[in-house]
């Protein structure tokens, strides 16, 4: 199965981080045009998402496709948009499709004592499992924030499950 590719607006960005954690190839654009992401949209075979109505009108005029964002809610925005691209579940963080939430690289687990950018001493002694993005460099670990990640995903798959 192809895994569906995103990009974002600017009115996106914490579902765009969200998208990468989970493993999407998603591109986030701050300061883009319009016709800069149609046509960006177009060419990489990207859905757009956005919250912009007159960018979403825009979109389904044009060859691409596009979501509007029908809620304020992130929780039912992740769920919109991974029922309309006929996602059925998302695998716990991290997963092999992992994405940096920076750069949109891929993320690779590394033995800890290979890392290219230092960690917290009372991190490093805490943990066994390290990531490292191989595009920025930016490190992860697991920590509180993956377990309220998963937590998350454990939700948005009940909620797919209905």
């Amino acid at each position: 199965m192809n895994r569906p590719k995103f990009i974002v607006d600017c009115m996106g960005g914490n579902i765009a981080k969200k998208l990468r954690i989970m493993g999407f190839d998603t591109e986030f654009w701050l300061d883009a045009s319009d016709a800069f992401l149609i046509e960006r949209s177009y060419h990489e075979h990207m859905l757009l998402v956005t919250r912009d109505r007159g960018l979403y009108l825009r979109v389904s005029k044009s060859s691409t496709k596009g979501l509007l964002l029908p809620d304020e809610d992130e929780v039912k925005n992740l769920v919109f948009i991974l029922e309309r691209c006929d996602i059925k579940h998302i695998n716990p963080v991290p997963n092999l499709n992992t994405r940096c939430t920076i750069c949109n690289g891929n993320i690779k687990k590394l033995d800890k004592t290979r890392l290219s950018n230092p960690i917290p001493k009372k991190v490093y002694e805490k943990i066994n499992a390290i990531y490292e993005c191989s595009k920025c460099s930016k490190v992860y670990w697991e920590g509180t924030h993956v377990e309220n990640i998963n937590k998350l995903i454990d939700n948005i798959n009940r909620l797919l499950g209905r």
